[in-house]
């Protein structure tokens, strides 16, 4: 297979999603809850953003490892097969052997009310063991990056162990490391990640709050936080704070971005935003912008996002259209 236009890995969990819709209310312990609709869609944090990339850079751009497994009920097909669609390279994914106990593919249950409120329940699966060795085995995909001068892209939805490995290997092939901390487990200590190997550092309010201990309510404890996280070493922060923009941080300073105005209504889906951010900041790097610029580029795409309903890919098309 060619990779010559690889410039983008990207390390995570493949996840099938199945949404319960239309509950009155999200029930205690005990009770029971009457929806109105399911859906069964593709899911994962990095599996999200690899889709949103290959949708903004084109085929051969991205390449995701991953681990999963062919269960009887074809749950682990939606994750693997949106992107094939999309055109991401998927030889980095390992299929080990379903196992009834222990070896199902990544499964996400949501159950949603009808004000949009959720509780969500991940079964990992054999995500929780994708390991250094997976890594390994995906070796023609780092070296193939790094003659791109591309990226690694990888949020904390995977093995904190296997994590620190991608970051290594990638400082071993002089690759960027571009990483969202999201979707750590309880416990997790994340801040062990954060230093001088990450180029950019992407998190949420939540976030940045569980890493640095500053409690954000405005954007000047946002700045604060964001600064915090830059001392801990990566060359840039983009600390995304929803409706209220981001906080865009490096050895130049800081600097607010404003949600700009591109939705005809005050209700949206948040769902996704986050990783459209992320891969819309990717993207733009990967073609060479300036990081403001990027930022810039990643507030909107999100933006843009949120008033979409479900999770679709953004295209640069979107971005273009929406800045005229």
């Amino acid at each position: 297979m060619n990779f010559d236009s690889l410039s983008a890995l990207v390390i995570g969990a493949f996840n099938t999603d199945i949404v319960g819709f239309g509950f009155p209310t999200l029930v205690k312990q005990g009770e029971i809850g009457y929806g109105t609709k399911l859906k069964v869609g593709p899911g994962g944090k990095s599996r999200y953003v690899g889709q949103m990339l290959a949708a903004l850079l084109g085929q051969g751009k991205v390449a995701m490892v991953g681990r999963t497994t062919q269960d009887p009920f074809g749950l682990w097909r939606p994750p693997v097969d949106a992107l094939i669609e999309a055109g991401v390279d998927c030889s980095g994914i390992r299929f080990v052997r379903f196992d009834k106990e222990t070896g199902w593919p990544g499964i996400t249950l949501i159950a949603m009310d009808e004000e949009g409120k959720k509780h969500t329940y991940v079964v990992e699966g054999v995500n929780s063991e994708l390991s250094p060795d997976d890594l390994l085995q995906s070796d023609h995909l780092f070296r193939a990056v790094a003659r791109n001068k591309g990226m690694l892209i990888l949020s904390m939805e995977i093995p904190l162990g296997t994590a620190i490995f991608a970051i290594q290997k990638a400082h071993e092939h002089n690759v960027k490391v571009m990483m969202d901390p999201g979707g750590a487990r309880a416990g997790v200590d994340v801040a062990s990640l954060v230093n001088g190997d990450i180029f950019l550092l992407k998190p949420n309010d939540d976030e940045a709050e569980k890493i640095t201990g500053i409690k954000i309510r405005d954007n000047n404890s946002a700045i604060e936080a964001a600064k915090k996280l830059l001392s801990m070493g990566p060359q840039y922060v983009l600390l995304t704070r929803g409706k209220d923009g981001a906080v865009l941080a490096s050895k130049d300073g800081q600097k607010l971005i404003e949600c700009p105005k591109v939705g005809h209504s005050e209700t949206g889906d948040a769902t996704g935003c986050g990783e459209q951010s992320f891969a819309a900041m990717c993207a733009s790097i990967d073609r060479g912008r300036d990081i403001e610029t990027a930022a810039n580029a990643a507030v909107l795409a999100g933006t843009l996002q949120y008033y979409r309903e479900g999770v679709m890919p953004i295209t640069e098309q979107d971005l273009a259209a929406a800045v005229k």
